[in-house]
């Protein structure tokens, strides 16, 4: 059984990234895996973290961030047991700024957030959109191609990158691409990222299933991934007639 908590839904609910839940279950049942979901859906809420192997974390606007911050303050020893313990954490787009050291509103205001990833979220004075490719740090053949709405830059204060860019902005124009702690996840590749790219959904879940010593013996053929496949080939053309036209 794989154990999700989908933090928040009503909350953290921009640009349908809601799929990224929808892409989890899809690729536990291919698996072989039932997913058991318990939604988070009020500030006052609890997490088990104990009975948790999986904590996704949607779009949301920067101005929740702080309520969201505080509820999980008056958790904070389960919570970085849980972390320690490497179980997932997954943060999508401005949502990162939770585990932030903090983040410097375009008003001249900030927050602390929990300072869990070594970096610091600043909200841009425009949205940015584009295209976004990049590859694993920690496995340079494993592509992620997504897209990005971005509310904030990135700076990171070590080297914490989750990837590095192929073609787009990533965190801040520096050719990196969102953070990682232990299993700490933030990036900025919405699409849902999960949806579109089923490979990485694949590898968090046997990851997450191999944290509580259950090896996940299936695999998935690349012709279940034909689809998104094909879409990552097609979007690649699409960039490098962007790249030609730049």
């Amino acid at each position: 059984m794989l154990n999700v908590v989908w933090a928040y839904p009503d909350i953290l609910n921009l640009h349908g990234d809601r799929g990224n839940l929808f892409a989890i279950e899809r690729i536990a049942k291919l698996l072989g895996l039932e997913t058991n979901v318990k939604k988070i859906e009020n500030y006052k809420d609890k997490i088990d973290f104990k009975n948790t192997d999986i904590i996704l974390f949607n779009v949301g606007e920067i101005k929740v961030m702080p309520n969201i911050i505080h509820a999980l303050n008056s958790q904070e020893r389960e919570l970085k047991e849980y972390i320690e313990e490497g179980k997932f954490i997954i943060l999508i787009g401005a949502t990162g700024s939770i585990m932030a050291k903090e983040t410097l509103r375009k008003d001249g205001t900030k927050f602390e957030g929990l300072g869990i990833l070594d970096m610091q979220c600043i909200e841009r004075e425009n949205v940015y959109g584009n295209d976004l490719h990049f590859t694993l740090k920690e496995n340079e053949n494993l592509e992620i191609m997504a897209n990005q709405i971005q509310l904030i830059d990135t700076k990171l204060n070590s080297d914490i990158a989750l990837g590095k860019v192929i073609y787009g902005m990533g965190n801040n124009y520096e050719q990196t691409e969102g953070a990682k702690y232990k299993n700490v996840i933030f990036t900025n590749a919405l699409g849902p990222v999960l949806v579109k790219n089923p490979w990485y959904t694949e590898k968090i879940i046997k990851t997450a299933m191999e944290n509580k010593g259950e090896k996940v013996e299936e695999s998935i053929s690349k012709e279940q991934f034909e689809i998104e496949m094909k879409s990552m080939e097609c979007i690649k053309k699409f960039i490098e007639n962007k790249r030609k036209e730049e």
